[in-house]
């Protein structure tokens, strides 16, 4: 037995429809215009050149061959200190995970829905992130002194808010039909927020937390510049030395950890998601 099918003639479309296609809008073409003077700006304001980056290759290569052969007597210090490094980046990841949260369910309009509070909670988030963590680390070593406390509470502060800004915005584009539907069963915010806000964000917030881990690994090994602890203290010291067999040990030790973390956090990032 055969089945007839039925096709649904297909309407040609017009030559204006396939203009209007082809043809950007006045905003696409102003927002390209504004792109270009400010790239063209940029290039301006920072002096690039192609030009000068070819002249200073010789420079380069001669700094980068100073390096070599890497100096392995450092390798058991630089092995601790990355461990400190480490350890700065994992607490302060944690501790601003548990401030983030709270500040990031203020700061979403879906969850709270008063104006003025949404306001605040994201300006203070805007005002937090737009302070460097260097900033932060000086402000902390002239509280606490040189070390790693310095350090684990620029990423702490650094990490509230730049993952307050993302949980917000997590928040704010869920699907709220669940929450709306606990709402009209009589459970409270606080209940919506622990039983359906959080379990369904949960796999998207442990992806964020572990990028911002993976970044902040690095941010850790910078602090030490400014005496925040870490890594970052030891290839700063290298470094007026013009010891630079120590400094290519000491990246290199960074370099291993940063893309084990990388792949770990990959991996993980792939299962949760």
């Amino acid at each position: 037995m055969s089945l007839d099918t039925e096709r649904v003639p297909s309407t040609p479309m017009s030559t204006s429809d396939l203009a209007a296609l082809r043809r950007p809008s006045w905003q696409t073409g102003a927002g390209v215009l504004v792109a270009a003077v400010v790239i063209l700006w940029s290039a301006q304001a920072t002096e690039f050149s192609a030009a000068a980056l070819l002249d200073g290759i010789p420079h380069i290569t001669d700094f980068v061959g100073r390096m070599f052969p890497p100096d392995l007597s450092i390798l058991p210090t630089a092995v601790t200190l990355m461990g400190e490094t480490l350890a700065i980046a994992v607490i302060g990841t944690t501790v601003g995970v548990l401030l983030a949260l709270p500040w990031a369910l203020l700061g979403a309009r879906s969850v709270f829905g008063q104006a003025w509070l949404h306001h605040a909670a994201r300006t203070s988030i805007n005002i937090t992130r737009a302070i460097p963590e260097l900033m932060w680390a000086l402000l902390f070593v002239s509280a606490v002194g040189l070390g790693p406390l310095a350090g684990t509470l620029a990423i702490i502060i650094g990490s509230a808010a730049g993952m307050a800004r993302l949980f917000a915005d997590i928040f704010e584009t869920m699907d709220m039909r669940a929450w709306e539907a606990a709402a009209a069963a009589g459970a409270t915010r606080s209940q919506r927020i622990s039983w359906v806000l959080l379990p369904q964000s949960v796999p998207t917030i442990a992806s964020y937390t572990l990028l911002v881990l993976d970044g902040n690994v690095r941010a850790a090994s910078l602090l030490g510049i400014v005496g925040a602890g870490g890594i970052g203290m030891e290839l700063t010291q290298q470094l007026r030395l013009f010891e630079y067999g120590n400094v290519l040990t000491i990246v290199l030790v960074v370099l291993v950890v940063v893309v084990t973390l990388d792949r770990a956090a990959s991996y993980l990032r792939k299962k949760l998601i």
